[in-house]
Order: structure tokens, then sequence, then C-alpha cells
């Protein structure tokens, strides 16, 4: 996104880690770039300096990517976390999608895959279609979103509540075809929050991060409720007030991820 600036690529593999700052910097050219090969040089490179955007490989020599995903957590504001790993189908369906974790990318996939990744993330140049479930309880807030969302070629049903929202995903995983990604507020009128729906859709329906994509919107600036909002399966935050243009950036970037999988496993 345009307000990333500083890359951290970790990876065992030195020609790994150019061929990602290759891809990277040809993508955003403006970006600063670390390199680690560790789980230690990660950890003095992010002790030393603010990173936006953490892409790791899972497998370290001294450790595992994720440790170095949780001291960004615990250490710095939410940024996005990717994590290349060679296992993201078990890892998918065994639930093993870790909360620190903004996505996962299989490493059969290539630079090709990470390429569109990074551009997605970094430079997304190019309009993606898309139907999009918006749940948000202010009719003026919504009337301005639909608005912004109708600008860049995405299609949306607004509802006022989760109750509306369960009841248009319908049953056995219909909503898999029927949205590209769910976009909500996190608190809502009536004591409703998001959380309801995040477990919905992830504990009782049974579907996954990759499958539907879910991106909340939350004034909260406590990390321990924004992590908590990640664990329980929510994919991306948007943090209040809302800038408009990162929020479409994140939103396009989800629909771009889910369409790209869904090709990947068809192929």
């Amino acid at each position: 996104m345009s307000e990333i600036a500083n890359i951290l690529i970790v990876d065992a593999s030195k020609l790994a880690r150019a061929l990602t700052k290759k891809t990277v910097a040809k993508i955003k050219q403006d970006s600063q770039i670390f390199l680690a090969g560790s789980v230690a040089e990660a950890l003095d490179v992010l002790n030393e300096n603010a990173i936006d955007l953490l892409i790791t490989a899972l497998v370290l020599p001294d450790g595992d990517g994720i440790e170095i995903c949780k001291h960004v957590r615990s250490n710095q504001h939410y940024i996005p976390v990717l994590v290349i790993s060679g296992d993201v189908d078990r890892r998918v369906q065994e639930r093993l999608m870790d909360a620190d974790v903004t996505d996962y990318l299989d490493k059969s996939q290539g630079q090709s895959g990470l390429g569109f990744f990074i551009k997605g993330m970094l430079s997304p140049d190019e309009q993606v279609s898309g139907h999009v479930l918006y749940i948000e309880d202010s009719r003026v807030v919504a009337h301005a979103t639909k608005k912004v969302l109708t600008n860049h070629g995405l299609t949306s049903d607004h509802v006022l509540t989760i109750t509306d929202a369960i009841e248009l995903l319908g049953k056995d995983k219909e909503a898999v075809d029927k949205y590209d990604v769910i976009l909500t507020d996190y608190y809502l009128k009536d004591n409703e929050t998001a959380q309801w729906l995040i477990e919905y859709v992830r504990e009782i329906q049974q579907i996954n991060k990759i499958e539907l994509p879910l991106v909340v919107m939350t004034g909260d600036e406590n990390e321990k409720n924004q992590k908590q909002i990640l664990k329980s399966g929510a994919n991306d935050l948007v943090l209040k007030p809302v800038d408009t243009d990162i929020l479409m950036k994140k939103v396009q970037f989800q629909i771009r991820f889910k369409q790209f999988q869904s090709l990947a496993h068809k192929s």
C-alpha cells in the first residue's frame, strides 16, 4: 500500500532473499528493504527499525517464522504479515492459520505468486471486480462507503445487522460463491459485534480465511483486542477513522488473493 515504506524479508536462503528483494523493488521502488536470514537477525532489525510489511519463510535455522510474527504483533501496531510455507493447504484444513499472520503463501506458487501478493499489497494498479457483503448500522456512513465501493468497480449487499448478514450468507457454504469479501464494522447497534459474524462464518459454516476473507473496521486501538479479532478469524483490520484509500486497497487485495488462490487450486 502507499503507506508501506519499510519491508523486512526473512529467509534462510540467500538466493530466496535476493529474488524476493528484486520482486519488491521492481513493484515499489521507493521502499526500504531489510534482509534477515534467521529469527535472531530479524529481531535485531525489528528492534532498530519500524517495519510496515513483514515477509518471512516459515522454517528458519534458529526457529519458526511465527516467532517473528508474534514479536511484531507484541511490539508494533498492526502491520500485514505474509508467511511463505510449503503446507498452506494443511494449515487451512487443520485451522492452523495463526492469528499473527495476515496471509500464507504456498511455496509452490513461486515468485509469480509472491509477485502477485506484493503487487496487490503495495501497488494495486488494476481494478478488481467482486461482490461485497457490507455490514454497517449507520446509513450515512454506509451510503458514503457504498459509493466508494461502486466507484472502484465493486458491487455490494448492505445490511444493518449481523442477523441480516447471516441470512444473506445462506447455507452449505453458499457464501463462498456469492461473496468475494465480507466488510463489517466491529461495533454495531443493540450490542451486536462482528465477533458473532466471524464465529458464525468460521466455526458454524466452516468457511476458512482463504475461501471467504473478512475485513473488520474498528476504532479500538488496544492491540490485544485487535489481535483477538484476527485470532477469531478476520483476515485484516482497518482502523478508524477510516482512510478510504487504505480501506479500498485492503478490500481489493483480499478479493485478489481469494481469486488468485481459487485459480491456483483449480489449475
